[in-house]
Order: structure tokens, then sequence, then C-alpha cells
């Protein structure tokens, strides 16, 4: 698992750790890491990359129309979550999955 978000790397990795679940993931990168920010797919095709996982084995999970624009972009899974900041943005640009639930979301990433 990877993180991938438009805020500041910086903070990014610090909310990760203070989150005390940067065990969890392999890479964070934030919206300075790349010279695109999200909707662009240069972020997760770089993970992809990084973690030599093909488009079909990919699943990009947020909170908002831009991360489900990002994995269109990026011709991967988008699932969106209905528990985060910008859940109401979902309705413009719906993702193949929606969750209500964190305890939704393991079974949702073991099923894809």
């Amino acid at each position: 698992m990877a993180v991938l978000t438009n805020k500041p790397v910086r903070i990014s990795h610090l909310i990760v750790e203070g989150l005390n679940v940067a065990h969890h993931f392999g890479s964070v990168y934030g919206g300075n890491s790349f010279p695109e920010k999200k909707p662009s797919p240069v972020g997760i095709l770089k993970l992809m990359d990084e973690f030599g996982a093909a488009p079909e084995r990919t699943l990009m999970v947020g909170d908002s129309s831009v991360d489900i624009e990002t994995a269109r972009n990026a011709k991967v899974v988008a699932c969106g979550v209905t528990y985060g900041f910008q859940p109401e943005t979902l309705r413009a640009m719906p993702p193949d999955i929606l969750l209500d639930e964190f305890d939704q979301l393991v079974p949702a990433v073991l099923g894809s």
C-alpha cells in the first residue's frame, strides 16, 4: 500500500507517522513529489512502477472526485469512501466501488 495525496509530502509523512500507520505503507508521496498533482496520473503510475503493480491489480482509494478522476486517468479501479473530507464530490464522479464504513475497506481491497 502507498499514500498519494495533494498535501505537501513532509506533512503527509508526519501525518502517517503520527497515526502510527507508517509501517503499512511502502511509499508516501505528496503534492510536491511530482511535477503535477492529482488528478494527473503521474503519481499513481510511479507507484505502480515502483511496486510492479499492473493496472488490473491496482485500487485507488479516495474520498473525493479528484481521487476518482486520478484513478480513471491511470485506468485503475476507483474506490470512493464516504467517511473522508469531500464525500459529497463523489456524486459528480461516481467510483467503481463506494464504501460507507472503514470496516468495508479490507474486504474491498482483498476482493479487487
